[in-house]
């Protein structure tokens, strides 16, 4: 077994391998890497080799701060792993990380699937950082077996937003930072989260998001912001991106006016019909419970639309100081008691 470190020109290599795995995502691609980067976060990919030269794993790694001036190193939804790796090759995995980040704390990982031999390798964490379980439609049905999938209220609510002339925009060819409703589009995302008391991010940062990927069109990974519109308000406004066959709904925002007229629905529908007809197979509603594991409000909204509900393996810690880990575990316990 050999552990590669990546370099630049290693690119389109790393991201065929991730796309092309069950077990892939948009976090674990070289361009949400880059977007890391920006954030003036250190950035580390390697791919695994079996013995016969063949690549059967690769993992993205983000650092990650800790209380006093301390970092661990952060794989969302990753490592990606192929079907064929084995415990064995999982056990070198994790020696061989172990070796490469020598001083560090821990380093946590987050596999979507379980991988063979990793409970006797790592520690269970207390808490995910990614969703534990998500929303997955399959958009190679036929668009009227979508609609039949869908609980009867949603189909009613989509057939409402319709009929009071909803309109839904799509903006695929933004200019950074412009277009129509822009602005509005992300104040409203941040505004729900404050009414809703969700933990979110601020306006800069979803700019940024936006401008990073706006200006690099041609990428493995695409931002799209959609719009829902009635009578020239906006009612509500979603950032989705699409990365191998999926389409995932990131982050979203409703108004708290005219909600008779359903817009959210409207606007997920046709999110969906445009996803299908450029060739996506899926709609990843991008979480069905919170970090704690608790379900909220718009949890009943998303499962409205039908779909699998996939459950995933879960962040674990592969510990590599125990003296500073256990140290780490402490200082958890008490901020969560002071919260």
């Amino acid at each position: 077994m050999n552990l590669v470190e990546l370099s630049e020109n290693q690119k389109s290599e790393y991201n065929h391998f991730v796309e092309n795995q069950e077990s892939g995502s948009f976090l674990q691609s070289w361009e949400w890497g880059g977007w890391q980067k920006t954030l003036g976060r250190d950035v580390r990919r390697f791919k695994v080799l079996d013995e016969t030269n063949n690549q059967i794993a690769s993992i993205q790694l983000i650092k990650t701060l800790l209380p006093f001036k301390r970092h661990y190193w952060y794989a969302p939804y990753g490592p990606v792993v192929s079907q064929s790796c084995n415990e064995f090759q999982v056990d070198d995995c994790i020696a061989g990380l172990k070796e490469k980040f020598i001083g560090e704390v821990f380093i946590r990982i987050e596999p979507k699937l379980r991988i063979p031999g990793i409970l006797k390798n790592a520690k269970k964490s207390f808490y995910n950082v990614q969703p534990g379980r998500t929303l997955v439609l399959n958009l190679s049905l036929p668009e009227e077996e979508l609609l039949r999938q869908m609980h009867h209220k949603t189909r009613y609510n989509i057939k409402v937003a319709e009929k009071h002339g909803v309109k839904v925009e799509k903006e695929f060819a933004i200019s950074a930072g412009n277009g129509l409703f822009y602005k509005e589009a992300i104040d409203l995302i941040v505004k729900t989260a404050e009414r809703r008391k969700f933990r979110t991010f601020n306006r800069d940062y979803y700019n940024k998001l936006v401008n990073f990927f706006a200006l690099r069109k041609k990428c493995n990974l695409n931002l799209h912001l959609f719009k829902a519109v009635y009578k020239g308000e906006l009612l509500a406004s979603s950032i989705m991106i699409d990365y191998g066959n999926i389409r995932t709904y990131l982050f979203g925002g409703s108004s708290s006016e005219h909600k008779n007229v359903m817009a959210p629905f409207l606007m997920h529908f046709e999110a969906m019909k445009d996803a299908k007809e450029k060739g996506l197979k899926f709609y990843d509603f991008w979480g069905t419970e919170t970090s704690s594991g608790k379900s909220p409000g718009f949890v009943r909204f998303k499962l409205g639309f039908g779909g699998e509900e996939k459950k995933y393996e879960g962040a674990y810690d592969i510990v590599i100081s125990q003296k500073k880990y256990g140290l780490y575990q402490v200082i958890r316990f008490i901020n969560r008691l002071l919260k």
